[in-house]
């Protein structure tokens, strides 16, 4: 393996308990960004309702910690929206605006748009004009060669790039490399400069000049396809954990049951490819729960409320077609069972 830091990075969907944090860092972890939000507030899951848990345990262990927004929007007016929901929930939850680094995750090909340097500007400038020193982008390899995002242009040249299954970033002066999205469980990268692990003598804003791993020093993964049948009650969320795929692996691997990639709406029956890790998916089974509409109540609250529902709201609509006739804009009445499953 390669002489340099492994940064982790988890979401939601991820565990925040310390042990997994503990386990993170005694397998090599030297550093973990945290999914603080993503699109504006009140979009659903716009909060990641487990990040204050995994930041306080992530640093419980002496693990330093980053941020990372997931945008949705396009255009100045809703990317600086975006950039409020993230700062303030920087802010709330701790995270130091001197170290701490602040990354926009740009790579949705329905809401971003198409040329998204301008559009990571003005969210890296509202960053930096909230008191957050440091800041990133993070972008598929294919976004960056294809000119959509212009490393030379953007306000903070670091840049975190993904690239799975290759033996480098494939974009030149790249300071973070995602290699894999299932390392221990997790997504895992090279920090090439060591700029989020406190090392006192990086300028975190040099583009380095870094000698890459050799192809035999690579994690090497292995497409071997397994099946997975789509169960009532699944969510993206819930096969992901299953499955060990990342939801972005799950949705690549299977654009015909994605046309709308993460808001698509999946059905009991059809068939995931997956990766094989030699998991037993005939032992996964998933327990009925009941959840009673109150007065106020709307779908994309109990969306947003893991104490009420918790799953996205193409979710609760499927599963409970007597109540909405697979309508979102559909009236709910207090006293109404909603079901979901865990």
């Amino acid at each position: 393996m390669a002489d340099y830091p492994i940064i982790v990075d988890v979401a939601k969907y991820q565990r925040s308990d310390l042990a997994f944090f503990q386990e993170l860092k005694d397998n090599g972890a030297k550093g973990v960004i945290v999914q603080l939000t993503a699109g504006t507030d009140g979009y659903p899951w716009s909060h990641n309702p487990r990040a204050a848990e995994q930041i306080n345990n992530a640093h419980a262990v002496g693990l330093p910690v980053h941020a990372y927004h997931y945008c949705y929007s396009s255009g100045p007016e809703g990317v600086a929206l975006e950039a409020k929901n993230f700062i303030n929930q920087f802010y709330l939850l701790g995270l130091d605006p001197e170290n701490s680094f602040a990354f926009l995750d740009e790579e949705d090909n329905t809401y971003n748009s198409y040329y998204a340097t301008n559009d990571i500007n003005t969210w890296l400038n509202a960053v930096h004009e909230a008191g957050i020193k440091k800041g990133g982008t993070y972008s598929m390899s294919s976004w960056f060669n294809a000119g959509r995002i212009v490393q030379d242009n953007l306000v903070d040249p670091f840049i975190w790039v993904a690239s799975y299954g290759t033996s480098q970033p494939n974009v030149d002066r790249a300071n973070m490399w995602q290699f894999t999205d299932h390392w221990n469980g997790v997504d895992a990268s090279y920090d090439f400069n060591s700029a989020l692990i406190g090392d006192p003598n990086v300028d975190y804003q040099n583009k380095p000049e870094v000698s890459l791993p050799t192809t035999e020093e690579q994690p090497h993964v292995e497409w071997k396809p397994a099946v997975y049948t789509i169960k009532s009650g699944d969510t993206l969320t819930n096969i992901s954990q299953l499955t060990q795929d990342s939801i972005a692996t799950i949705i690549a691997n299977n654009p015909d049951q994605f046309p709308n990639g993460v808001d698509s709406i999946i059905y009991p029956g059809n068939e995931l490819l997956v990766n094989d890790r030699g998991i037993d998916f005939g032992k996964h089974t998933l327990t009925e729960y009941k959840y009673i509409v109150q007065d106020g109540d709307t779908l994309w609250g109990m969306s947003n409320d893991p104490e009420k529902v918790g799953d996205r709201p193409d979710t609760i609509v499927a599963n409970n077609p007597d109540v909405f006739n697979w309508d979102m804009n559909a009236t709910i009445y207090p006293g109404q069972a909603i079901l979901y499953y865990r």
